[in-house]
């Protein structure tokens, strides 16, 4: 069915209710902790409901989804490593409470010393570009795909979408995004999670149909994924998943070390229904669009709610798409302002007072925001724009992260050469792979965290001195 005047209320509505919150929370406001960490007294509801929003994105959904379009039902089982990161992460999560920290350069200075930080800052600013633009392509192809009778185009969406994130985010931080991912993990999981299924196996012949088509062809299991990216999906997903900075920081502001814990175990669980349902929803899509043509599949969740929803649904699932997006998003550009004002501003202006802080903060905000529209309108591709943020972002500062928080011999010498060695080799084997020039069988990032791990190792190995060295951030005492 059409997209009707009453669906483009209920999406008005919605952006609207996202400022209200914005500015509510921007009252509550009163110094750095609060605006980063939400003052560390996030309560269950609002953590549960940030990690999930901030969990699922555009990769999660759109991109998944796109993927199973093309290759089928078996990239369900390709694409689990994020939720197996997710379950171990919440072993850890209560460590980094107990540590209060912030960020993850913060962490490695703790470590490393400050020569450490600028590195770390840097490869995750780049990392975040990525992250907000690969969100705003995902919003550009949703609201075009469902709302382009109403003479809504991309770029107008891109723009509008990208300009209400960094306002609500500006005025309230880490307390305004995680009471939007509150509302917009509702709104989600029960439009798109819930609603949209329903309706869809209806439409394909009923749940004997859903089966078939959840069912991989004999013969050609995993629909020409190669075992190479395979295991390039999860070496990506898996690590990220141990050093995502929104769930760091989200592990800060949790009320308590035990409520981070359960709050990661129920996310994980929600993560695999989710990706379930993505990927039936993708496969799905080959009976209902025939004629779309392979490489188009980022649309085809769009294309289903537009299609194959009543009115007034069909604005609540418009609504619930974009929740999705604008959650990773505004968290995207949360990491970035605290990063550069706490990792970059800080370090060479160690005086700066915390309401100074706070006003860099969010203009780094805008200026990071006006970065990520600029690419998004360049840019289309949402699973692999957001697969080479993660890469580029897993090869600079996972083995450097885990080493810091692990191993007693690690040293700074090694970690700044272990990441800069690893973005330089995943940077050039990308070139070469977008360029045609790289073998099948070559990952980027299996490469990349083969030479950090093997750096590390024998430059840690080589300056390590028990004189001057430092204590790993995790003892065993304080899990």
């Amino acid at each position: 069915m059409p997209v009707t005047i009453i669906d483009i209320a209920i999406i008005a509505v919605y952006f609207i209710v996202l400022l209200i919150i914005g500015y509510l929370t921007s009252r509550r406001v009163r110094n750095m902790e609060d605006y980063a960490v939400a003052g560390r007294g996030l309560g269950y509801p609002a953590l549960l409901g940030t990690l999930i929003g901030t969990t699922i994105g555009a990769g999660s959904t759109m991109g998944k989804a796109g993927k199973a379009f093309d290759v089928g039902a078996a990239f369900f089982f390709a694409s689990m490593g994020y939720a197996i990161g997710l379950f171990i992460f919440a072993f850890i999560a209560p460590v980094i409470r107990r540590m209060s920290i912030w960020t993850i350069p913060e962490a490695l200075v703790l470590r490393y010393g400050p020569r450490m930080r600028l590195v770390t800052a840097f490869v995750m600013i780049l990392g975040v570009v990525a992250l907000f633009g690969g969100q705003l392509v995902a919003v550009g192809v949703a609201v075009s795909t469902t709302l382009g009778g109403f003479g809504v185009d991309y770029t107008q969406a891109v723009l509008i979408a990208g300009t209400v994130m960094v306002i609500y985010t500006f005025m309230g931080g880490l307390l305004a995004v995680a009471y939007t991912d509150l509302l917009q993990t509702i709104i989600f999981l029960i439009g798109v999670g819930i609603l949209l299924p329903i309706f869809v196996v209806g439409d394909i012949g009923g749940v004997k149909a859903a089966v078939e088509v959840m069912t991989p062809p004999e013969g050609n299991f995993w629909g020409g994924l190669t075992p190479a990216y395979i295991i390039s999906i999860f070496l990506i997903d898996i690590p990220f998943c141990l050093i995502d900075p929104s769930l760091w920081q989200r592990a800060s502001a949790a009320r308590d070390p035990g409520m981070i814990k359960r709050s990661m175990f129920v996310t994980g669980g929600v993560y695999l229904y989710w990706s379930l349902i993505v990927v039936f929803l993708g496969v799905a899509a080959i009976r209902l669009f025939p004629g779309l043509a392979p490489g188009s599949g980022d649309s085809v969740i769009p294309l289903e709610v537009a299609n194959h929803l009543p009115p007034i649904v069909t604005g609540l699932c418009v609504a619930a798409m974009l929740a999705i997006m604008m959650s990773t998003a505004s968290t995207a550009l949360l990491i970035s302002g605290t990063t550069f004002s706490q990792d970059i501003v800080k370090a060479f202006r160690p005086a700066a007072g915390d309401k100074k802080l706070l006003l860099i903060t969010r203009l780094f905000i805008i200026f990071i925001g006006a970065a990520g529209i600029l690419f998004a309108l360049g840019m289309r591709g949402i699973f692999d724009i957001l697969l080479l943020a993660f890469a580029i972002f897993v090869s600079g500062i996972f083995i450097p992260a885990m080493a810091a928080i692990f191993w007693k011999k690690a040293t700074a010498a090694g970690a700044i050469s272990s990441a800069l060695a690893a973005s330089v080799t995943v940077v050039a084997l990308y070139g070469l792979k977008l360029g045609g020039m790289l073998p099948t069988w070559i990952e980027p990032i299996i490469a990349s965290l083969t030479v950090s791990l093997i750096v590390m190792i024998v430059v840690s190995r080589a300056t390590w001195r028990e004189e001057t060295a430092t204590p790993k951030l995790y003892s065993g005492k304080n899990a």
